[in-house]
């Protein structure tokens, strides 16, 4: 049965273990959905901080506990471990100078559990900060993989930068720190500061698939504006239609030729309406080259030669008009 002085410990970590359950669900989420592998090693890293604090939990209630105590160090260790190993793997893999690195920590992490075992007394402060110096280290090495991660400055940047920044103050704090009250709320802080870091890569997948995004229309638009220059310098009309006939592209040559600006003839006029004898499917049918005669905003005739292309773009589809005026190109 919990004390009435130990409830206060009982919704605290039920309230922040809650608030990483739901951080680990949000990047679990995001991870179904892109697959990327940092994501699910961040999973992995918040599910062990989730123990951890359980561990812990339980070893507020018994504080003699000393396997727990120790189990509690290792899974802190494991935690910040995997969350290292997340972000190496948003641009990089681990490569063998981070295996040597997180080698030589882990194995920092035995040494000082192995001396902290054969300690019988409470160690002083120097002595606490050696055994807790693994840990410390692997922190900073958690705040300089934060402080690369992404390109610029972004909101995931600072994020993470201000949220490892200060587990490694807290962490270097700590074994200097009498008071039990302060000592456990800065505990309640690094949880939540965990908890931000964890936030902080899901909004980095979400900056990602931005820029993609943006990316990707960039490299549209930028097709876009190619085929616009092809077809403004086209010896021949290039004219585009939709499946029922309304006019989707318009040249500098053809509003030369027709008299007709963009705005008077994008979407509002149909292919038809260019031709001296409707075309559309009543005199020509489905031939894909022909002769026929076309006029000119004030009515005036000339003949031309068309060929005509039906093409499926996404399910889309499009006809393709390449119109080449005989006699006299009119506005010249």
């Amino acid at each position: 049965m919990v004390e009435p002085s130990q409830q206060y410990y009982v919704f605290v970590f039920g309230f922040v273990s809650l608030f990483n359950l739901i951080a680990v669900s949000a990047v679990l989420m995001s991870y179904l959905k892109s697959r990327r592998e940092y994501l699910r090693v961040a999973c992995f890293a918040g599910l062990c901080e989730i123990v951890r604090q359980g561990v812990e939990f339980t070893l507020v209630l018994n504080p003699d506990a000393s396997t727990l105590f120790l189990l509690a160090i290792v899974l802190q260790f494991g935690s910040t471990l995997l969350l290292v190993a997340s972000l190496l793997l948003i641009f990089e893999r681990v490569t063998v100078f981070y295996y040597w690195i997180f080698a030589i920590l882990g194995s920092g992490l035995i040494v000082s559990i192995v001396a902290s075992v054969v300690q019988q007394e409470e160690p002083a402060t120097s002595v606490a900060y050696v055994y807790y110096l693994p840990t410390i280290l692997l922190t900073v090495v958690l705040l300089w993989r934060a402080v690369k991660t992404g390109p610029g400055i972004a909101a995931s940047k600072i994020l993470l930068g201000a949220s490892s920044a200060v587990i490694l103050a807290i962490r270097m704090s700590l074994p200097s720190i009498e008071s039990d009250v302060l000592f456990g709320a800065l505990y309640y802080i690094e949880y939540f500061c965990f908890i931000l870091m964890l936030a902080a890569i899901i909004l980095f997948e979400v900056e990602f698939a931005n820029r993609q995004i943006k990316t990707l229309l960039d490299e549209r638009t930028r097709s876009e504006q190619d085929l616009q220059f092809i077809v403004d310098n086209s010896l021949d009309v290039i004219l585009i239609t939709d499946n029922v006939g309304l006019l989707q592209s318009w040249s500098n040559k053809a509003q030369s030729i027709f008299g007709y600006v963009p705005d008077q003839a994008v979407g509002k006029i149909h292919m038809d309406d260019l031709f001296a004898n409707n075309y559309w499917g009543r005199d020509i049918g489905a031939a894909e080259c022909f002769s026929s005669e076309m006029e000119n905003v004030d009515g005036r005739r000339f003949p031309v030669e068309v060929r005509m292309r039906e093409v499926d773009d996404a399910g889309s589809k499009y006809h393709v008009f390449v119109v080449n005026v005989l006699e006299p190109k009119l506005g010249d």
